[in-house]
């Protein structure tokens, strides 16, 4: 491990608060990355991934301005096995290489990288460390409900798509890892927060 760089990511299953522990390590002064940000720039117009997206699905992707139709791609065509394949396949690639030259710009410090689905395909293999953010599954359910407007089973579906609180936690198996609990107030979060950024710097 470089003496001077520490790469960390960052995961936690849907609405468990990755967005607010990843602005709050920001705030003191660790750059972040977030892959959700690069999976959208990787298919703005223009992109050889929109490109290849329109070659294997048409121009029914696009919204009317020629930017893609994120909604359309997630409902229609990503529930489909096949589909979500070859999605993957033509944007994953894609985005890691933009998740390492970011991590190549910042070659000093504490680098957070927000990786949403780290566990479920098996992305720690750059990272030094990981974050697991963890909620009860209760909190999870009523922040989607509200965050997406949809109804229980809705929010439901969508917790079960991805792995299993269990499976996440048990990424320390893999990679040593810190678990921030946010299932209280945010200053509470703040106060982990922060002396998780004193631990982080120590380690340099």
């Amino acid at each position: 491990m470089s003496t001077s760089n520490l790469k960390v990511a960052l995961t936690g299953g849907i609405a468990s608060g990755k967005s607010q522990v990843s602005s709050l390590l920001e705030a003191h002064g660790n750059p972040v990355v977030d892959l959700d940000i690069l999976a959208r720039e990787v298919v703005k117009p223009g992109t050889e991934g929109l490109s290849e997206l329109i070659a294997a699905f048409g121009n029914e992707i696009l919204n009317e301005d020629g930017t893609l139709n994120r909604t359309h791609l997630r409902d229609k065509l990503y529930k489909k096995g096949r589909n979500r394949a070859l999605i993957e396949k033509i944007l994953h690639p894609k985005i890691l290489e933009k998740m390492q030259m970011a991590m190549e710009e910042h070659e000093n410090g504490v680098i957070i990288v927000v990786v949403p689905l780290l566990v479920e395909k098996n992305l720690w293999q750059p990272f030094d460390r990981a974050i697991v953010v963890d909620t009860s599954v209760e909190n999870q359910l009523n922040r989607l409900k509200n965050r997406e407007n949809i109804d229980q089973s809705k929010a439901e579906a969508m917790l079960l798509a991805q792995t299993s609180r269990e499976q996440r936690l048990k990424l320390g198996e893999s990679l040593p890892t810190d678990i921030i609990e946010n299932n209280s107030e945010i200053i509470d979060l703040d106060k982990k927060v922060a002396a998780l950024h004193q631990k982080l710097s120590n380690l340099l």
